[in-house]
């Protein structure tokens, strides 16, 4: 079995790979944080079901509010929601992950399993990283060429939301995870009663209007 290529825990390490990609962390707490907010907002007034499908949205829309500006692009074809890098090498998805996530010496998966786009964009991960691994027996619909598939992975604990942004390379037959490529662990949002601010991202695409409620 092939090792996990790299984890990124250090501050100075995750910041450098960061850079290397085009990115910061900041985007990516920013959709972290609007995930838990949309959480803590249900009451239980709201239909249970809609709690992990709200929050989830949240954070792709969070996520592409702040890569939008500086050129990602957003893609929903075959409904499979991701934002990608300017020059087409890589994509983001958002997904729950479960307590192994932002923790570097854990093994980590996906919370829910996941169905054919993410066994398809991972089977092209694995041609695009030149893996010899099995892949699930699951119609595909991508051919080999895209863009490799990183997951933002969230998680909410007690204290804090632990995120971190890693690219898969294998999936089981159930749809969980199995193998990861890289891990790259984000600065936990510590939930201690203080608000959390949420700053709106800053570009041309975007003209938020803030009202008082009434």
């Amino acid at each position: 079995m092939p090792p996990i290529l790299s984890v990124y825990s250090e501050p100075n390490d995750v910041k450098a790979r960061l850079t290397a990609m085009g990115l910061t962390d900041q985007p990516l707490l920013h959709a972290a944080q609007r995930w838990y907010l949309s959480w803590v907002s249900f009451t239980a007034n709201h239909p249970p079901f809609g709690i992990g499908i709200a929050a989830w949205m949240e954070a792709v829309a969070a996520l592409r509010e702040g890569l939008l500006p500086i050129g990602w692009a957003r893609s929903d074809e075959k409904n499979y929601a991701l934002v990608i890098h300017p020059n087409g090498s890589m994509a983001i998805n958002v997904a729950t992950g479960d307590t192994g996530t932002g923790r570097p010496t854990a093994a980590v998966s996906n919370k829910a399993p996941k169905g054919v786009s993410t066994a398809d964009a991972i089977s092209v991960n694995q041609v695009q990283l030149e893996l010899d691994l099995p892949v699930p027996d699951m119609p595909h619909v991508r051919g080999d060429d895209g863009p490799l598939t990183w997951f933002l992975l969230l998680h909410r604990a007690d204290t804090e939301v632990r995120c971190e942004l890693s690219l898969p390379s294998q999936i089981s037959p159930d749809g969980r995870i199995t193998r990861w490529q890289e891990r790259i662990m984000l600065p936990s949002i510590p939930l201690d009663g203080a608000d959390i601010e949420i700053v709106a991202p800053q570009g041309p695409d975007f003209d938020i209007d803030v009202k008082r409620k009434a």
